[in-house]
């Protein structure tokens, strides 16, 4: 699949089927993670229970590719705005407020409202 850029209204409108499939899959850790807590350690129940996690995990992160975004980390999404930067939201972020530039990270995230005083990306040879 081509990398999809976004200009801000089109990344805040895709945000809400972004946070629904966050918060979904979300929940559904949550619910594994209480399962494995009250099992044996060890055991085959936890062993199996970690496989479902990987599975929400990795089904969340197609998900949210076929929605154009990129997944960067547990419940964190990147949208590329393909002029040097992406906006960047994560889980319980109500609306989409960060960007980092493309060779920052998720440490590297500022305010919106500074990205028209934020330096220039490095170029790369």
């Amino acid at each position: 699949m081509d990398d999809k850029v976004f200009t801000y209204e089109e990344a805040s409108e895709a945000l809400e089927a972004v946070r629904e499939v966050t918060e979904a899959a979300h929940r559904r850790l949550q619910e594994l993670r209480e399962k494995i807590e009250n099992s044996p350690p060890g055991s085959a129940k936890v062993k199996k229970l970690n496989e479902w996690i990987n599975t929400v995990i990795n089904q969340w992160a197609e998900d949210i590719m076929g929605l154009g975004g990129l997944p960067k980390g547990l419940w964190t999404v990147d949208f590329d705005s393909g002029k040097g930067f992406y906006y960047c939201w994560t889980l319980n972020e109500s609306t989409l407020s960060y960007f980092h530039h493309y060779q920052e990270g998720f440490m590297g995230r500022k305010p919106l409202a500074e990205i028209e005083d934020a330096p220039p990306p490095m170029l790369l040879n």
